[in-house]
């Protein structure tokens, strides 16, 4: 036997005993006081809870889609979000949702997750969705009283969610694939997805203010760039320099370049360029949304401004576009550096030159 297939059985071997592991410990943790067999209709659903335990930011962006559809196919009833930390919460702000809470999930923090679940215990929900599957959602999904459980179908995991149902064919896009549950679920889904956040009247007037400063009067196209990103997806200073470049010779150099700045990126690649940073989250995609066009090499920043609903450019060198591409269609998701092609891109957005 060659050591990869050693290997191979081994791995194999691992997930056999923990499935098992994981269907054990569903079956004690299991709250089906209230568990019905069959799904509910639509109208008797008045109270969901949404779990979705990670901090990733990127993946919070993701959520966005699922519950706007949620919204439209529950319009009556209330929806809960648990999320892991309290920062999360801004992303779903102004969308008509219900009570929000934190599970603070992590051994340090463990007595504030108990405290968390505990408290939510006491409610008795008609729908619990667990639109990602994992070990942490899937056991809050079982220690929780709910007339009917739904998740991302995983057979080890369904004492956890029993009326989640499997499909042969998933989305593969990251933010679109959990719409798929609720097909599972028998839903008729809208066609068109929403993927954005919900900004304020207040929020969008700030951000118009904020831009017309940046702008500082001026007819030009004006262009925001983020240059931080993690690992391999990192770009350095020259190959930003060429990047600009294209953008500045299609145009004639007409351009108002904005440097969005950060903790990592604490100065701009140029010295004359004006840049702009803020901490707050929801702040900083309400101004790119103002802004003519946002160029970026990192998915995070990439989706915060997608979901703003800003005109974006996502240079994609390292990342699947399929599973993780901008999905607003005034987005441009370039597929490796030698496919830039700066006039084309201006073209697509609409923005004249």
């Amino acid at each position: 036997m060659t050591i990869r297939n050693a290997l191979r059985r081994f791995d194999s071997y691992r997930r056999d005993k923990m499935g098992s592991s994981e269907i054990l410990l569903y079956k004690l943790l299991s709250n089906n006081k209230s568990l019905e067999p069959k799904l509910l209709d639509n109208e008797d659903v008045k109270h969901i809870l949404l779990i979705r335990n990670n901090k990733r930011i990127g993946n919070m962006f993701f959520m966005l889609p699922f519950i706007r559809e949620l919204r439209k196919q529950y319009p009556d009833a209330k929806i809960d979000l648990l999320l892991r930390e309290p920062w999360q919460g801004q992303f779903f702000q102004n969308m008509g949702l219900g009570k929000f809470d934190y599970s603070s999930f992590s051994f340090k923090q463990i007595v504030s997750w108990l405290q968390c679940i505990f408290r939510l215990r006491k409610n008795t929900y008609d729908l619990v969705l667990v639109p990602y599957s994992s070990v942490t959602d899937s056991m809050m999904s079982s220690m929780l009283d709910a007339r009917n459980k739904v998740s991302e179908y995983a057979k080890d995991r369904l004492p956890a969610a029993p009326h989640s149902s499997p499909l042969p064919v998933r989305h593969p896009h990251a933010a679109l694939e959990s719409l798929d549950i609720l097909k599972g679920m028998g839903i008729k889904l809208d066609p068109e997805y929403d993927h954005t956040m919900a900004f304020s009247q207040q929020e969008t007037e700030n951000a118009q203010q904020i831009s017309q400063q940046l702008r500082k009067g001026k007819e030009h196209i004006t262009l925001a760039y983020f240059r931080g990103a993690r690992g391999e997806k990192q770009l350095d200073e020259t190959t930003w320099e060429t990047v600009l470049t294209q953008f500045d010779e299609v145009t004639g150099k007409q351009i108002n370049w904005i440097e969005i700045l950060s903790p990592d990126i604490p100065a701009p690649l140029n010295a004359e360029t004006q840049t702009y940073q803020s901490k707050d989250m929801r702040v900083l995609a309400a101004v790119l949304k103002q802004m003519d066009g946002f160029i970026c090499c990192d998915t995070g920043p990439l989706h915060l401004a997608d979901a703003a609903g800003a005109n974006c450019v996502g240079l994609y060198t390292h990342t699947s576009i399929e599973r993780y591409g901008l999905l607003g269609s005034n987005t441009v998701n370039v597929d490796g550096l030698d496919n830039l092609d700066a006039a084309q891109i201006l073209k697509s957005l609409k923005i004249p030159f």
